[in-house]
């Protein structure tokens, strides 16, 4: 009896492959979820909760009336009031930065709205869209906030305004100044007040990434940049350096603290040096040493608004030359 040779192949492991596919499938869901973190994140921070305009009583307010026009872009509604002073024909448009609404520094606002009142100014003190009592629900960081301000510019010469002081806070302070050179009524703004505005629309947004959400910087910070820039359309033509010959020579007042973040020579300082060196007329810079981002006003009221309604003078003085 003849016994055959039975061949027997070596079976292949899978358990490599698997594990490969594994960690791939692993892989694949942590980036998703980072990516549905970031992306809420992002959202966030660009549709920040509106802060609503309180009821306010006349004891405390000076006397205003409503007031609302249509943003000439997106026809959506943008609510004010306008306080204004017997006679002037000068306004201060006051634009609130990042979250805050027409009242930026909520009712203290009224005592520096009042001492522009006594130096015969009207004011007309806005919500930006996405803002306040305002239409639409996305903060841009500067891009619809200036063409909301081109927006109220036209608005006031429709009116009986014949002069016009910008005056902004951080993201509001940079859409004035971005505003400038776009205006067709350029040679109806006497001067601007930018009180802690961004050089470059980056540093704003990476301070509010680390101020408005509780996720480490790695590995979120670079995604929830990217999302928000693209919700928010953010580009380098919102940076305020690029813009800097364009704005001059309009009389500027800088204003600044001493906070860490974001760094004054960063922003604030460095746009003045760049001003400085390319306009003709004088450019004023002024460190409060407050502490905290965009409290100057809040840290030292009446330096402030001495400061500020020195400025202004001057800059009246100036155009009646």
């Amino acid at each position: 009896m003849q016994l055959k040779t039975v061949a027997f192949a070596e079976r292949k492991s899978v358990l490599p492959k698997n594990i490969f596919l594994a960690i791939i499938y692993i892989l694949v869901l942590i980036c998703l979820a980072i990516g549905a973190v970031s992306f809420i994140a992002a959202w966030k921070i660009t549709h920040p909760a509106k802060l609503s305009t309180p009821q306010i009583s006349s004891n405390i307010a000076p006397d205003y009336r409503n007031v609302s026009f249509y943003c000439s872009e997106s026809k959506e509604k943008i609510n004010g009031w306008f306080f204004p002073s017997l006679g002037s024909k000068t306004t201060v448009l006051m634009i609130h930065s990042y979250g805050r609404n027409r009242l930026q520094f909520d009712e203290d606002t009224f005592r520096l709205i009042s001492r522009l009142n006594n130096e015969k100014l009207n004011v007309l003190t806005i919500d930006l869209r996405g803002s306040g009592n305002s239409a639409g629900s996305i903060s841009t960081f500067g891009k619809n906030e200036t063409t909301d301000v081109l927006t109220a510019i036209k608005y006031l010469k429709q009116q009986e305004t014949e002069n016009i002081i910008l005056m902004g806070f951080s993201t509001g302070a940079s859409s004035c100044l971005s505003a400038i050179s776009k205006s067709p009524y350029r040679d109806s703004i006497l001067g601007v007040i930018a009180d802690s505005p961004y050089a470059k629309a980056d540093n704003f947004i990476d301070f509010a990434i680390e101020e408005d959400n509780w996720l480490p910087a790695y590995p979120f910070k670079y995604p929830i940049d990217f999302i928000a820039k693209r919700l928010a359309k953010v580009n380098d033509e919102m940076d305020i350096i690029p813009q800097v010959s364009a704005i001059v020579p309009t009389p500027l007042l800088l204003i600044d603290g001493a906070q860490p973040r974001p760094s004054a020579s960063d922003n604030t300082k460095l746009l003045y040096e760049m001003y400085f060196r390319k306009s003709p007329v004088p450019v004023h810079y002024w460190n409060s040493g407050a502490k905290e981002y965009g409290q100057s006003f809040t840290a030292d009221p009446d330096k402030y608004m001495e400061t500020v309604v020195e400025f202004i003078r001057e800059c009246v003085e100036d155009f009646e030359k």
